[in-house]
């Protein structure tokens, strides 16, 4: 019995996730509602099971699907955000989809018309046809995988790609090879010999097809074994034959898609996208939007609502459990023996024998269930022996694929019924898309299935220089550091737009390849170059300011004037600064002069003449005394200029004295 995945409500996961709560608890992992404190956004943690992450082949394939996984992005895919370790914990971290699965859409609603089967299976062919694209086979297409998100039939997601095929790694070694996966929705050769490719994801969305419609499991039994058996040596039943009134095209879809051989299905889910859009087209709305009668209820121990063997819910959903199947007798791969394909059941012929003969009926019923267990054990027999002369047991020594391309060598290995998993790494030498190194000498005997880890080369390791030009070079190391690079010498220089202080070019170039490391010089924005500040004083206004202007620089006039008994009004009189060198666009202010100060003289005749010259001298104007007869009696008889008269500070004024 595996050791069950210890709570971790609370605990921050790589120091990045903060558990919130448990969402469901399963037989392979346990799924957790967590926030991601670095991005402060909800995620579903899938932390793996105890056994499993101490098995190093299930890591190792658990890391390498994980990151295959990692680059499917496709609306109806839920996304990987993350995979690691932290201590004894080997975790996933996706998308966390909040919703129904389709197992509770069968439950609740099946059989649903076509147009509505198709709705929903349309969105999972076409996340599985991106996966095909790239490679990657789920291996484990059941209701439970399929999510909706907020409960809408537009928020199609499918789970868990990449985890069916690292599970099964581990589960070949920890139970003397015995398949992991779901028995309701196996592929036959999936079965058979484990190696499976797009058309056991054909086969299991076949399947579904068929739930949807029927509302029960195509094979419904309670034993897995016995599932997985029907699945090699039966047929799916005519969908038709469990709800009447299906329309016959969706009938043989189903048996082409969920047929026996896969050389008789779809090659991948692009090629069962067109099946399945072509079937639409070919139905009438009224044929569409039929919903087929409810089945009969269906004999007991074999009803629609039990499975054999569900695994995971859903992220965020239930964490199910999982059910091992043994490997089931065959020829070899290729070969399907004691297989007929998808055809129409046999009718049961009527009963003909007489009452007396039905009556005797209980009492032979024991030797048949004697019969029965005798070709169980015989059957047994056989299969053990299969598994040693002919099965999986067998041996197949390692090819020699160092220095192959990467497909050749996959080619190579799928041939000898084992199992790449690819890594990659730089290499100066290696071409890209080369292996570089394989883990089994060439020539070793390795047993069937098991992991052969490939090195494959991705070329030399060279890192683009980022564009640098307009950020501060705190910013710019920043950048290089995270290109893997590092900053050079930097040297500095004006320029005439770019602030001071910001990277103006890159030695080499933004875009050049450089290798880990390497250093990037960068030339750095000393500002615009200084200008000399020529004098204007003494010009006038509109001469000042073009000359100001055609330095580079700004002019402000100063909205106070001064006098100044030498420069004309109107004119510069001052500027600040008034000379050598400021930043290009520096503002310079000039200060226009009103001319010389002028007084107005007074009315000084009569007065004596001491008075009348402290009051004009107070004025800041200059007195001169004439004196008529002597000037005996001090009295001033005329000024020589006229009272009210404005006159500049300084002027002289002639006063005439009796």
């Amino acid at each position: 019995m595996s050791a069950p995945t210890p709570t971790l409500h609370d605990r921050v996961i790589d120091g990045r996730y903060q558990v919130e709560a448990e969402l469901a608890r399963g037989g392979m992992a346990t799924v957790y509602r967590a926030r991601d404190l670095r991005l402060d956004r909800p995620v579903a943690l899938k932390v793996m099971r105890p056994d499993l992450a101490d098995d190093d082949s299930f890591v190792r394939r658990f890391v390498a699907e994980a990151r295959a996984a990692a680059r499917l992005s496709h609306p109806h895919v839920v996304g990987v955000y993350d995979q690691g370790e932290d201590g004894d914990l080997v975790f996933l971290a996706m998308e966390l989809v909040e919703g129904p699965t389709l197992r509770d859409v069968v439950s609740d609603h099946a059989p649903l018309s076509t147009r509505r089967a198709m709705a929903l299976l349309l969105p999972v062919a076409e996340a599985l046809a991106e996966a095909h694209r790239h490679g990657l086979v789920h291996r484990d297409i059941k209701p439970e995988n399929v999510l909706l998100a907020g409960g809408r039939e537009s928020g199609v997601k499918v789970a868990d790609f990449g985890l069916a095929r690292a599970v099964s790694a581990a589960g070949q070694r920890a139970t003397t090879e015995m398949l992991w996966g779901t028995a309701a929705y196996l592929a036959p050769e999936q079965v058979e010999h484990g190696a499976v490719d797009a058309r056991a994801d054909v086969y299991a969305v076949g399947l579904l097809l068929f739930e949807l419609v029927t509302g029960r499991k195509a094979f419904p039994g309670g034993d897995p074994l016995r599932v997985a058996y029907e699945h090699v040596h039966g047929a799916v039943p005519r969908a038709g034959d469990v709800v009447p009134g299906l329309p016959e095209p969706v009938e043989e879809l189903i048996l082409r898609v969920a047929a026996t051989d896969p050389a008789d299905r779809p090659q991948d889910a692009s090629a069962l996208l067109v099946q399945l859009r072509a079937v639409i087209r070919e139905l009438s709305d009224t044929e569409l939007d039929r919903v087929p009668a409810a089945p009969q209820a269906p004999a007991a121990g074999s009803g629609a609502g039990s499975g054999a063997g569900d695994l995971t819910q859903a992220v965020g959903g239930g964490a199910g459990s999982t059910t091992k199947l043994p490997l089931a007798a065959a020829r070899g791969e290729g070969h399907y023996a004691r297989t007929t394909g998808n055809r129409t059941p046999t009718p049961r012929r009527a009963d003909a024998r007489t009452p007396g003969e039905q009556r005797a009926r209980p009492r032979r019923r024991g030797g048949v269930v004697l019969a029965l267990l005798f070709v169980l054990l015989l059957g047994g027999g056989g299969y053990a022996a299969w598994w040693l002369l002919e099965g999986p047991g067998v041996h197949s020594a390692m090819p020699q694929v160092v220095d192959l391309p990467e497909d050749e060598a996959r080619s190579l290995l799928d041939a000898e019924q084992l199992d790449p998993v690819i890594s990659y790494a730089y290499s100066e030498d290696v071409p890209s898309g080369t292996v570089i190194s394989a883990e089994q000498e060439p020539g070793t005997q390795v047993r069937h299935g098991t992991d052969v880890p490939l090195v494959v080369s991705q070329g030399p390791e060279r890192y683009d220089v980022p564009p640098l030009a307009g950020l501060t070079l705190e910013s710019a190391t920043e950048a290089l550091l995270a290109a893997n690079l590092e900053l050079g010498e930097q040297s500095r220089e004006h320029h005439e737009s770019e602030p001071e202080g910001r990277v103006l070019r890159t030695s080499p170039a933004a875009g050049d390849p450089l290798p880990p490391g390497a250093a990037v010089d960068v030339v750095i924005s000393d500002g615009p170059a200084p200008v000399e500040v020529p004098e204007v004083t003494g010009r006038t206004e509109e001469e000042a300011v073009s000359a100001l202007r055609e330095a580079g620089l700004s002019v402000t006039v100063s909205p106070e004037q001064a006098f100044d008994d030498e420069v004309p009004e109107g004119s510069v009189v001052s500027q600040s600064p008034s000379a050598g060198q400021v930043e290009r666009g520096s503002t310079v202010t000039i200060t226009l002069s009103q001319g010389p100060e002028l007084v107005t003289v007074p009315q000084v005749v009569g007065r004596q003449f001491s008075t009348a010259e402290e009051e004009l001298a107070e004025l800041g104007l200059v007195v001169r005394r004439e004196d008529v007869r002597g000037g005996f009696f001090g009295t001033v008889r005329e000024q020589s200029v006229e009272p009210g008269e404005e006159v500049p500070t300084g002027t002289e004024i002639v006063l005439v004295v009796v």
